[in-house]
């Protein structure tokens, strides 16, 4: 069989349970990236799909992917085109028999698929960004409970385990490779990224599986998991929080292997309540996840799930002053400028700038979606519209949106404005 794998956001060779399916059934294989021209088109906001920031991040696991292709005599082929369009062609330059790649369970990839399957092109694909994959779920996905608490005690009180992180297969040694000799480097800015809290022009922080996975494992060899939860609300600087998101979003690693490294961290070093906090933060991602499977396109429209909120208006001038940090709260400013200049926030200020763009602002929570889309580095499609719907009252939780005080919050987080003045300075 001669196959085609389409690395999606699965950018990595382990743990990668789509590629050795592909591996498995194949004879032949091209390794193919495709950056869809619809990242760089203007959506209806008024903005790029994705921003300079997440551009960087990608390109940068892109070139580390082609050089572990290169390990096994392999190479990665990079286009920027239409993803269906390009998938066309080299099918039938190739004469490709099938197409290898993840399930993306949001609208616009599914929509990719449905247009290959109209053209008869066979497409495998296989759903494996989760911590736990479908047949291990203890419930049917259409009664998946649409109540976060009910999702995690269901698995916890199961006491259901991911399933362990695989290796490569062997075969990749042995399979024939087909070239097309396509390498397109993506347009990329350089951007001064020393007041980052994920600088990600600094070695340690580069996207690629191999870099991942190397803070991964010296993340565990520190202290940090066990005070993860007395730090994961800190507002800047590289050593609060985990940092896993970025790698994950681009699956330059795999949440399993997260799993993996937490799993022997608590049986060998120490398990507490910290330790757990990470599972319960991979438990969230997963059920986002699980929510977008069950409802679909719904979780994109205006109202979401509530379709009896009330109309929901939206103003292109005080959107502006959010995105560019001008609105008449210097905390909210100092947010919003740390995000448009380095395409990192903290997850604390990612809900205090969200629910004031929702409940102060009077703003589509579809806009802010759209925003963090573009600008975040660790943008991921089911937790980035997960957390909007949630915080606007639009998702699955019946006790409605999330509002937050911001002069409450600055207090409790940054009482002495060290944040505030830091990303108001010019």
């Amino acid at each position: 069989m001669r196959a085609l794998y389409w690395f999606r956001n699965d950018l990595r060779l382990n743990d990668n349970l789509s590629l050795n399916l592909a591996l498995e059934k194949a004879d032949e294989i091209l390794f193919v990236y495709i950056h869809d021209t619809s990242n760089d088109k203007y959506s209806s906001w008024g903005f790029k799909k994705m921003g300079e920031h997440r551009k960087l991040f990608l390109s940068q696991g892109l070139k580390e992917l082609n050089q572990n292709l290169g390990e096994y005599a392999h190479s990665l082929n990079i286009y920027v085109d239409d993803s269906v369009n390009i998938l066309k062609k080299l099918v039938i330059k190739y004469k490709i028999d099938t197409i290898f790649c993840e399930s993306i369970e949001a609208f616009d990839e599914q929509k990719q698929i449905k247009s290959l399957s109209i053209m008869k092109i066979d497409v495998v694909t296989y759903f494996q960004s989760s911590l736990f994959v479908e047949n291990q779920l203890p419930f049917d996905m259409n009664d998946l409970p649409d109540v976060f608490t009910d999702f995690r005690k269901t698995i916890e009180h199961k006491n259901i385990k991911p399933n362990k992180p695989v290796s490569i297969l062997e075969k990749i040694f042995k399979i024939k490779s087909i070239k097309d000799s396509k390498l397109v480097e993506l347009d990329t800015k350089f951007n001064d990224y020393t007041k980052s809290s994920f600088p990600i022009m600094d070695k340690k922080f580069m996207g690629g599986e191999k870099s991942g996975i190397l803070y991964l494992k010296k993340y565990f060899q520190s202290n940090k998991a066990e005070s993860y939860k007395n730090t994961r609300n800190e507002l800047t600087g590289i050593n609060f929080s985990t940092k896993f998101s970025p790698w994950l979003s681009l699956g330059y690693i795999s949440a399993r292997q997260v799993f993996f490294y937490l799993d022997q961290y608590e049986n060998n070093i120490k398990k507490n309540e910290s330790t757990y906090w990470i599972f319960f933060e991979l438990l969230w991602r997963d059920y986002f996840r699980f929510i977008m499977i069950k409802y679909g396109e719904k979780l994109f429209y205006k109202r979401g799930l509530n379709l009896s909120k009330e109309n929901i208006k939206h103003d292109f001038t005080r959107f502006e002053s959010w995105t560019t940090g001008k609105t008449k709260n210097k905390f909210i400013n100092a947010g919003m400028n740390e995000l448009r200049s380095t395409g990192f926030l903290s997850n604390r200020m990612r809900q205090i700038v969200a629910s004031y763009l929702i409940n102060e602002l009077g703003c589509d929570w579809r806009a802010g979606a759209a925003w963090f889309e573009s600008k975040l580095i660790d943008y991921d499609v089911y937790s980035n519209q997960g957390n909007w719907a949630y915080m606007s009252g639009c998702g699955t939780d019946p006790r409605g949106g999330r509002f937050f005080n911001v002069e409450k919050q600055q207090k409790t987080h940054d009482g002495n404005s060290t944040y505030q003045l830091f990303w108001n300075s010019k």
